[in-house]
């Protein structure tokens, strides 16, 4: 049983196409088993996963099948090994072009999440200019900055009911410009 295609011999290559190409379903099964192997191996050095590999393989065993009554290979290792190279290569290259779309997709996607915060965030500091400089703090602080009232009083300076009364009225005024937002 051949391990590679040096230990294939050109007569023995040949018979198999001659074979194959006529019909001969047993020895397509006889040339798949004892070289199915080392040609999938082959593949696998041009292809990236195993099973682009495998259809890789199906394609050339296809091209060996549908090779017909076409004129004589004269060297028939070097007409396989270029069959399955050229095979594994469109693969490769379809591969390639597959991986370059998702990358572009996620690409796409990405930009369109970042201009979706970025304009989240456009909208959060026009929402905020409507609040005075204090009620912005304990916005800021208590939602941004998920400190609790009691500690934004702390670091304010301020007396905990007077914080906690301009978060409130703070909030009151973002529904307000939010839901006059959603009306126009």
């Amino acid at each position: 049983m051949p391990l590679s295609m040096e230990q294939l011999s050109e007569e023995t290559l040949s018979s198999y196409i001659t074979e194959i190409s006529s019909g001969n379903e047993a020895s397509l099964k006889c040339f798949y088993e004892e070289n199915g192997r080392w040609m999938l191996a082959f593949i696998m050095s041009i292809v990236s996963t195993r099973e682009s590999a495998e259809e890789v393989l199906q394609d050339v065993m296809m091209n060996i099948v549908l090779y017909g009554s076409k004129k004589p290979i004269t060297n028939s290792k070097g007409w396989l090994f270029k069959v399955m190279v050229n095979a594994a290569k469109k693969k490769a290259k379809k591969e390639s072009q597959m991986k370059e779309t998702e990358l572009t997709e996620e690409i796409l996607a990405q930009q369109n999440e970042s201009l979706e915060l970025a304009e989240n965030s456009v909208d959060q500091i026009e929402a905020l200019k409507c609040l005075d400089e204090l009620e912005q703090q304990c916005v800021i602080m208590h939602i941004f900055g998920q400190m609790k009232l009691p500690q934004v009083a702390k670091l304010l300076d301020l007396p905990y009911n007077k914080v906690r009364n301009k978060y409130q009225y703070a909030i009151g005024k973002l529904k307000t410009y939010y839901q006059g937002r959603r009306a126009t």
